[in-house]
């Protein structure tokens, strides 16, 4: 019984509180809006309690987590009082966060508060205009069954369904689809709440909407995005061997537009390190498009993860897993569907030690280049000692709508898996390798990604990516503030 009075209570104070200040406007009104607004906060979290993202390695206090609604609407009015006691200087800033899939606290703030955007994870399919309207916190593992259901299949996403499509689209990611630029090509609106608590709806010619994909949620929380979809379809693959100094010319030659999807590995063996590569391509067959075909379950890995993690920690099971790659997995290949390859898990491979950890790396870089930067990274992996898994070449074509682009031309994306020691000199000797391989990069003319760790330093960011001055100054702008924070601005924005 005094648990009911003690609500009610509550309930009446807030009402009173809210009605009040609608009552006196002016310097009351505000007065009372802090109250009601102090009154809507989420509880502050335990002193030490902690979280982290994909890698493992950024254990992070936090001031709180506010969690969204389903409905956008219903997630900004939640959000609103929160937004306004930051804006006042009340509160730390705010890190909005998906699956927290990223590696170097883009979707953590230390002290700060933590948004879960995983609860805005509706889904509506426009099968006439190609389209599906989605929720910024909906995972593809969810998405992609309902778009299979409909004979659909996403156009571009990453290759594999862990992530959230607010985080794919806020880090503007690609997959190994081929012929395409990368995530940002296929949204068609964005619905954004904004700094200043504004739910906005914006498109292609408005100067958010290119700040916002590829933004890492510093431009604003991404309620729902209207983006492109395909008809799914079945298809044949096909597979060819060739030297990595010729991987280029024999991608140009059988990557043609009938080709949606391709990939290209390197090897991983110590013995002929990048030397030797393998293409795979994806051809449709027509009578299949558009039809609702089979979705198996997701595998659990088996005895794929068992060669995978095998390589780990031998020099002979890398090179037993090249050769599995380059001999055997081309006999092994079926027909298959477009979405099937898509819903695959990144967890089946996960690394499980708890002495190291699976850290990524990305480097873009001009297709006629890609022999060059090949040799260069070679040179740092075996200087550092990187303990080198896997090497995926993908297809990513020119962006034209992200003002932080990566890929400012047609590019190869070399998506390397590494497994990292946890321990300071673990750290260093990945600090050491990866400020190597970016100035590789740059040196071909290419980029780094930055959803990863945060060790290029301020120079390397800059010369990779030469908005990106501009790109603050309009952070900036748009949020006065500094509403929102992450570790990705702090580590390279803040004064």
């Amino acid at each position: 019984m005094a648990r009911k009075g003690s609500t009610r209570r509550r309930m009446l104070a807030t009402g009173a509180v809210t009605l009040g200040a609608a009552a006196l406007g002016g310097v009351g009104g505000a007065w009372l809006q802090r109250l009601s607004d102090a009154a809507s906060l989420p509880p502050p979290l335990p002193s030490r309690t902690l979280l982290d993202d994909a890698s493992g390695l950024n254990p992070t206090p936090v001031r709180g987590v506010a969690f969204t609604e389903a409905d956008p609407d219903a997630a900004a009015a939640r959000l609103a009082p929160l937004l306004r006691r930051i804006a006042a200087g009340e509160e730390p800033a705010l890190a909005v966060s998906g699956a927290r899939h990223s590696m170097g606290g883009q979707s953590l703030l230390r002290d700060g508060w933590a948004l879960d955007a995983l609860p805005l994870n509706g889904l509506a399919i426009d099968a006439g205009g190609r389209v599906m309207r989605v929720g910024g916190g909906a995972l593809w593992r969810d998405v992609v069954p309902a778009l299979n259901a409909a004979g659909f299949s996403p156009a571009v996403m990453q290759s594999n369904n862990d992530f959230s499509i607010g985080g794919t689209l806020s880090v503007n990611a690609h997959g190994w689809h081929a012929n395409s630029p990368p995530a940002a090509s296929t949204v068609r609106r964005l619905r954004l709440l904004t700094a200043d608590g504004a739910v906005i709806d914006c498109g292609p010619g408005d100067e958010l909407f290119g700040l916002a994909l590829g933004g890492y949620g510093l431009f604003g929380v991404i309620l729902e995005a209207e983006i492109a979809i395909l008809p799914n379809a079945m298809y044949v693959p096909d597979f060819a061997t060739m030297p990595t100094r010729d991987y280029a010319a024999a991608f140009a030659e059988r990557v043609v537009a009938s080709v949606e999807m391709a990939y290209g590995r390197l090897s991983v063996d110590p013995g002929s390190l990048f030397e030797e590569a393998v293409l795979g391509w994806y051809v449709p067959v027509p009578e299949t498009r558009g039809t609702v075909l089979p979705l198996p379950a997701l595998d659990t890995g088996g005895m794929q993860r068992l060669v995978f993690r095998n390589a780990a920690g031998s020099d002979t099971g890398k090179a037993v897993r090249w050769w599995l790659e380059r001999e055997a997995g081309p006999w092994l290949a079926e027909r298959t569907s477009r979405n099937s390859l898509l819903n695959e898990p990144a967890s089946v491979f996960a690394n499980r030690e708890a002495g190291s950890t699976d850290i990524l790396h990305e480097y873009f870089v001009p297709r006629a280049r890609l022999w060059d930067f090949a040799q260069a990274a070679r040179t740092v992996i075996r200087r550092d000692d990187g303990n080198l898994l896997n090497v995926t070449v993908r297809d990513v074509r020119r962006d034209e709508r992200s003002a932080l682009a990566y890929a400012r031309e047609d590019v190869f994306g070399l998506v390397m898996l590494f497994v990292q020691e946890k321990s300071a000199a673990g750290e260093e000797r990945m600090q050491r390798m990866t400020r190597g391989l970016i100035d590789a990069a740059l040196d071909v003319g290419g980029t780094h990604y930055l959803p990863y760790r945060l060790h290029a330093t301020p120079e390397q960011l800059r010369r990779a990516y030469p908005t990106w001055d501009e790109v603050v100054a309009a952070q900036r702008r748009h949020d006065p503030n500094g509403v929102f924070r992450n570790g990705l601005f702090r580590r390279y924005a803040e004064r």
